[in-house]
């Protein structure tokens, strides 16, 4: 594959016309992000791959065998190396068809790539007076310099997101725009703008954990809705897990109307991490046999959490491997996995309950609990 030169970026529009969804790609062409395009054919393209961030995007019409060989290198070599220094851990594959996966598959072969489903949401109309929810002190703040000068408990929780599409603080401020909801001196949940092009946008939004399940993220969505609409903008989208009801329901009651579900793959760097991840999947398709294969092999690939470890103990246990599923218990609890409710009352240990070593493991975390 050959990356095209910035003055020809014209020449691929047409190839990503059906990923026009994802306006990352639309502020790539603009020349609003700073990303490399690759090609087949500089001259007369037919396959195209870009990336932003952790983003990882395929266009036009799938190669054969020598192209997914290119592709498979600009992947490894080129995105995900960068991928890395920027401190990202995990990528995103969007693609236009399902004609894509074979190639996706041979691109990404070995590396145990995950297909899972996203939904987008189109703002259609503002159905929340904002102003009306707004509990007694909280305040929303734009997103400015005055806000950034004062005394935060928390200011990381802003400033990180702020970063991680524009290229500094500063950065953010000259290109984009946002809210926070604020209480007393800490910063509660935020609504940004993100890929901004033309009259469009994108939302990325958060509440912290300890005020989430209080409709705080709805009252943010309806008043960043009101901030880009001043700023005329037309078009906002929103992204999200097609498995995150609770993202979707916001987007919903915000005034967005579901478009489309489309198909991704996506997955981890760390290799370990990754077949770790595969094995979290495969125990909530009810693979349990698949699973425990899945963590087997990540213990052999590098360091992984307690939970890979307490994950490869239930699979076991669930298929009649009770020595194996004592063991990983055992390593998961040295590692750190210490909650005994969970531990005793969980669905999946049920057969390890009249085994002597389950009494031990009962035993040993009572008294380091006592």
């Amino acid at each position: 594959m050959h990356e095209l030169r910035h003055t020809d970026y014209e020449r691929v529009r047409p190839l990503f016309r059906k990923l026009d969804i994802h306006l990352p790609l639309q502020a790539i062409l603009a020349g609003n992000v700073d990303a490399p395009i690759y090609v087949d054919n500089p001259l007369h393209p037919q396959t195209a791959l870009t990336w932003t961030g952790h983003r990882f995007y395929l266009a036009g019409a799938p190669g054969n065998i020598d192209l997914i060989a290119e592709a498979r290198k600009v992947f490894l070599e080129n995105f995900t190396m960068q991928a890395w220094k920027t401190g990202l851990d995990s990528y995103i594959v969007s693609y236009p068809s399902d004609k894509w996966e074979t190639f996706i598959t041979g691109m990404l072969d070995q590396k145990y790539p995950i297909k899972a489903q996203r939904s987008y949401f189109s703002y259609l109309s503002n159905k929340i007076n904002w102003k009306s929810l707004l509990p007694e002190g909280f305040s929303v703040r734009a997103v400015d310099a005055k806000l950034l000068s004062e005394k935060w408990q928390n200011p990381e929780f802003l400033t990180e997101e702020m970063c991680s599409e524009r290229e500094s603080v500063e950065d953010f401020l000259a290109k984009s725009f946002g809210l926070c909801l604020v209480k007393a001196d800490e910063i509660v949940g935020w609504c940004l703008s993100e890929y901004n092009t033309g009259h469009r946008c994108e939302v990325g939004i958060a509440t912290h954990e300890d005020y989430q399940r209080q409709g705080l993220a709805t009252l943010l969505a309806s008043a960043f809705i009101e901030q880009a609409r001043s700023k005329d903008v037309a078009r906002i989208g929103w992204h999200c897990n097609a498995s995150n009801a609770g993202s979707a329901a916001t987007a919903l009651k915000a005034g967005f109307e579901k478009v489309s579900d489309y198909p991704i793959f996506f997955g981890w760097f760390d290799d370990a991490k990754n077949v770790a991840g595969n094995g979290y999947f495969a125990h909530g398709r009810g693979e349990y046999a698949e699973a425990l294969a899945f963590y087997e092999k990540a213990f052999t690939l590098g360091e992984v959490p307690d939970s890979a470890y307490w994950g490869a103990a239930c699979d076991a246990a669930l298929i009649g491997e009770t020595e194996k599923a004592l063991k990983y218990l055992s390593e998961a609890i040295e590692l750190g996995y210490d909650d005994l409710d969970n531990i005793v009352n969980s669905k999946y240990l049920v057969n390890l309950h009249d085994t002597e070593g389950w009494k031990k493991i009962l035993q040993r975390l009572e008294q380091e609990q006592a």
